[in-house]
This record gives structure tokens, C-alpha cells and sequence, in this order.
């Protein structure tokens, strides 16, 4: 495991404020083709609307359900000793509600080392769902090079898992996916296909 660091410059109400943040890494070590990387990840930051420091940010979903899906893989995959063909690298993202700033400097950073990412599946918001109904059905979010990493993704959902799938591409720029696909890698978007009324 590693910390990632990037430093940061944010205006706010008239103010300029300075900072260094940080994407926490682990990484599962492929076999066969150690430097093809698979990403999957979600923010860990969180935000209300007001801007208000005061206000509590319920974070619950947004995101520490994205954080909480990339460690139960992460674990279970280590679980069962699992040694995968190509590396995996778990990614909990850091200052992505000010601007996708983690997600977009590791991007950068990939890009300019030659990086081969293969595939980055994001995690946003993914624990809500009303308790009366059983249809859980979560939005996978593609991009233009990714329409085929949905399909998978779908069948995969169907196979092993009771979810219900749907494609809703309207809010794709709206995380942590979206600096992969600027950096030309395919990615993912898995989000709830409900509304969160604690939303920021």
C-alpha cells in the first residue's frame, strides 16, 4: 500500500487556500503480465451543498459506500489467495467533491509514465436503495471506448448477482471515471439507480 500524494490550490469566497491530499493505494501483484493494470476504486471525501463547515456531510453513501465496495473486493480477493493474470490496483480517491482532483492527477500521472491501465471501474454511491423494494438496480455508466467493459459488466451483474442493470449515461463526467477516459484509458461507472435524499 501506498499513499499517492497531489498538491492542490482551491479558491473559496474570496479566499485561496493551499493543501496536499491524497490517494491511498493497494496493490494486488499480476503473474503474468504484472504491468497491465485493472483500477477500481471511489472517492472517500465528502461535501454538503452549503459549503458550510458546520454542516455535517453525510457521507454515507457519498462514498463511503464506493470505499467500503473497493475493500470488500480487495479483501475477499486476498481471501482466497487470489493471484491475478494482470495487477490490481485499489484506489480510494481522494478531493474528488471540489473537482476530481485525485482521480484526475493519478490519471495524469498514468499517462505520462506509460502506464498501461487496462480498465478503471469507479464505485459512487452505490449503498442506497428505498427498503420496500427488491429490485436493486444498479446504473452502469460507459464511455465512448468502454461500451463493451458495460456489456460484461451487465452480464456479469445477471450471472452472479441478483442486481437489475440499467445505462443512464447522464451524469458520466460527473466522477472519478470520467479523468480516466479523458487520459484515453476505458472505464466504468457503477452507481444506485435511486435517488439518495441525503445527497450532499
Amino acid at each position: 500500500t501506498e499513499l499517492d500524494s497531489f498538491f492542490i490550490t482551491k479558491s473559496f469566497r474570496g479566499a485561496t487556500y493551499e493543501t496536499w491530499q491524497y490517494n491511498v493505494v493497494a496493490t494486488l501483484q499480476g503473474i503474468v503480465n504484472p504491468d497491465s493494470v485493472c483500477i477500481i476504486g471511489g472517492h472517500y471525501d465528502s461535501i454538503v451543498q452549503t459549503l458550510d463547515p458546520s454542516d455535517g456531510a453525510p457521507g454515507a453513501n457519498d462514498n463511503a459506500s464506493g470505499v467500503a465496495t473497493t475493500l470488500e473486493v480487495a479483501r475477499i480477493l486476498k481471501k482466497q489467495n487470489f493471484t491475478p493474470n494482470t495487477t490490481i490496483k485499489f484506489i480510494a480517491f481522494g478531493a474528488e467533491e471540489i473537482g476530481l482532483y485525485g482521480s484526475y492527477k493519478y490519471a495524469q500521472k498514468a499517462a505520462s509514465s506509460g502506464m498501461k491501465i487496462k480498465m478503471m471501474l469507479n464505485n459512487d454511491m452505490v449503498g442506497i436503495w428505498p427498503a420496500d423494494d427488491l429490485n436493486y438496480t444498479i446504473n452502469i455508466i460507459d464511455y465512448a471506448n468502454s461500451y463493451d467493459l458495460r456489456i460484461d459488466a451487465e452480464k456479469t451483474c445477471s450471472l452472479y448477482t441478483e442486481l437489475n442493470t440499467v445505462n443512464d449515461n447522464t451524469y458520466q463526467a460527473y466522477s472519478d471515471s470520467w479523468p480516466f477516459y479523458q487520459y484515453g484509458y476505458r472505464a466504468i461507472f457503477f452507481i444506485s439507480d435511486a435517488d439518495d435524499h441525503n445527497y450532499h
